[in-house]
């Protein structure tokens, strides 16, 4: 059996509590069960962060939540007793669930919990369903219109979730879904049926969405041998769809007569988009494929594809990321974001912010049974959700506007005014990191630029800072996460292989200190136009021509540009000469310039006088 460090078992399970304080919290539930002012399965999802306990020998143990407990021992009821296509009184179940009588499933509960040897008697051969909506960022971005990239954030959204479980809650019991979210789906079935759901999925995404990339693939074994084994088994499963991803051939030119969609309240139908017939156009968005239909457009009259269309028209639905945000902050944000240039700051700049979690893949790897599965699963999506919602709130205030691409597990993708996006992205790292004590951290790539600048181009550059920085946390082994950013000034090609500033990449800590400085600096007698004259004769004068340069300029004005750069890089103000020593003995140079630095920090964040209105 694999150890595990405490650490380990700590972030794949919510924290212990006394028994007492379970006993109050099991109460509430029965009563309010009892009273059935609620159905039990939203009730429940309320406990998904608090442990069940069995018996008083249990407490303070690491326990799976009260919410995972209850919905495995109704599936696994299902599997043993129920049959697809008949009713299965799940409720019945949730309430046997709740009594104090122990019984072979409860039994199976608790050996899973604790890692022994589960011996179900009456055992049955399941189907375990692996699935993957994968490559999804090249689906989002086959073009830079806003909308069509946050109408393909909802269609992934929507397949993912909606209509998974939509699927197995009208063949089987919604409880079979282990994990359904962030492009990913675990499922558990009576054997024999895991075949019909990876062709039904794939087929049913397919339909939806015609070019998002999705692959499913099953294992067959029994519950015995998935519950002792799950970590191998998983990785046998997980090596069968990497498999199929790389056989899976895809349509050119997909199309169907798919009339709407219905996501939440909101029905949107594409039958009233006219067909166009008989003419070889290619796609105006995505450059492509073969156009179909005529869409109009802010830009006026487009002829576009069958899967552009559909982007589009889910597009106009903004308030999927928007009512999360709401959900966890209790504020709305500014709704009225139309396209890119609607989140520009004064400086008509916007960023890309890119993010996810490090050593993710260990924590995988450790994974034990379904609890943790589950929890581990449903705890980075909500957290990862909570520390970006909270962020921009944080720093945006009432003024908060943003547009979130992909927000789900642990991977962030979303548009902010570029003068905010440093502060944001190292709030949302700080949130990441402290929520999971650290065990595990996140990086951040940030690309700033003009509003007018492709999505898809930004994007890259985000990818590449996104390596970068977590290239450093690999290197230094800190418990805490890193950003890189780069600016992009003109539309001249930029060499990424060549790092631009000498900050960068920054830990969490460090990159807090550098906003607090410039906080300052903008509240002192610094001036931007000072900085940029000083950040213009850096590059054009040889270093000891600017010492001269520098010294004279400072006499004139203000010490402060001094002792704030020099506490910036970590060096004594009295040593500080207007230029930073290079201590790097393999480098070119003598001196590197701060300069580079402090103008690219001063216009990406505000405070001081230097604010954004």
């Amino acid at each position: 059996m694999l150890m595990r460090s405490q650490d380990m078992i700590r972030l794949l399970n919510p924290n212990p509590i006394s028994f007492s304080q379970f006993e109050k919290v099991k109460k509430g539930i029965i009563e309010k069960i009892e009273r059935g002012d609620q159905d039990i399965v939203p009730l429940l999802e309320d406990y998904w962060d608090v442990p069940y306990y069995f018996t008083k020998e249990q407490e303070n143990s690491f326990m799976p939540s009260i919410r995972d407990a209850a919905r495995l021992y109704v599936l696994i009821n299902y599997l043993l007793y129920g049959q697809p296509g008949s009713s299965f009184d799940r409720k019945r179940y949730y309430e046997q669930f709740f009594t104090d009588e122990m019984d072979e499933v409860k039994q199976c509960i608790c050996d899973i919990a604790f890692q022994k040897p589960v011996m179900l008697k009456s055992d049955v051969e399941v189907d375990v369903v692996l699935g993957s909506i994968y490559k999804i960022k090249r689906y989002f971005l086959e073009n830079n219109r806003i909308k069509d990239i946050r109408g393909a954030s909802a269609i992934i959204k929507y397949m993912n979730e909606d209509v998974t479980m939509e699927f197995l809650s009208r063949n089987y019991i919604e409880e079979c879904a282990v994990y359904c979210g962030g492009g990913n789906v675990l499922v558990l079935v009576p054997k024999g049926h895991g075949e019909v759901i990876c062709k039904q999925l794939e087929s049913r995404y397919a339909e939806i969405s015609l070019t998002a990339k999705t692959a499913f693939e099953y294992i067959s074994c029994t519950l015995n041998e998935l519950f002792r084994n799950y970590n191998r088994k998983m990785n046998q499963l997980n090596h069968l769809l990497e498999e199929r991803k790389k056989i899976k051939v895809y349509p050119i030119n997909p199309d169907n007569e798919l009339k709407f969609i219905q996501i939440g309240d909101k029905k949107i139908d594409f039958s009233r988009v006219e067909r166009i017939e008989g003419q070889r156009e290619v796609c105006k968005l995505c450059a492509v494929r073969d156009a179909k239909y005529k869409l109009f457009t802010p830009e006026g009259e487009v002829f576009v594809c069958p899967s552009c269309m559909r982007k589009s028209l889910t597009g106009n639905y903004k308030a999927i990321f928007y009512e999360e945000y709401q959900q966890f902050t209790g504020a709305y944000p500014n709704m009225e974001v139309s396209s890119i240039s609607d989140l520009q700051d004064k400086n008509g700049r916007v960023a890309v912010i890119y993010a996810d979690g490090n050593n993710m893949g260990n924590v995988v790897m450790n994974i034990q049974s379904p609890f943790e599965h589950m929890y581990f699963s449903r705890k980075v999506d909500y957290i990862t959700k909570k520390c970006v919602y909270d962020a921009i709130r944080s720093i945006m205030g009432d003024d908060a506007r943003f547009e979130a691409i992909a927000l789900g597990g642990d991977d962030v993708f979303i548009i902010v005014p570029g003068d905010v996006s440093l502060e944001i992205a190292n709030e949302i790292v700080k949130g990441f990191d402290e929520s999971f004590d650290h065990i595990i951290t996140m990086s951040a790539g940030i690309c700033i630029a003009k509003h007018t600048t492709p999505i898809q181009n930004m994007f890259k550059v985000a990818q590449h800072k996104l390596k970068s920085a977590k290239n450093l946390a690999r290197n230094i082994g800190a418990n805490q996460g890193t950003v890189d950013i780069e600016v992009i000034q003109s539309n001249i090609n930029i060499d990424l292989s060549k790092p631009t500033l000498n900050l960068f990449p920054a830990d969490s800590t460090q990159l807090s200190k550098f906003i607090n400085i410039i906080k300052r600096m903008k509240n002192s007698k610094v001036k931007r136009s000072q900085l940029y004259k000083l950040r213009h004769a850096s590059r054009t004068l040889n270093p000891y021509e600017f010492q001269l340069f520098y010294a004279y300029q400072i006499t004139r004005l203000s010490q402060q540009y001094s002792s704030l750069v020099a506490e910036l890089f970590d060096v004594r103000p009295e040593k500080f000469s207007g230029l930073i020593e290079n201590t790097d003995r393999e480098a070119d140079k003598p001196f590197k310039s701060p300069w580079e630095d402090i103008v690219v920090l001063w216009d990406c964040i505000r405070g001081g006088g230097s604010s954004a209105s």
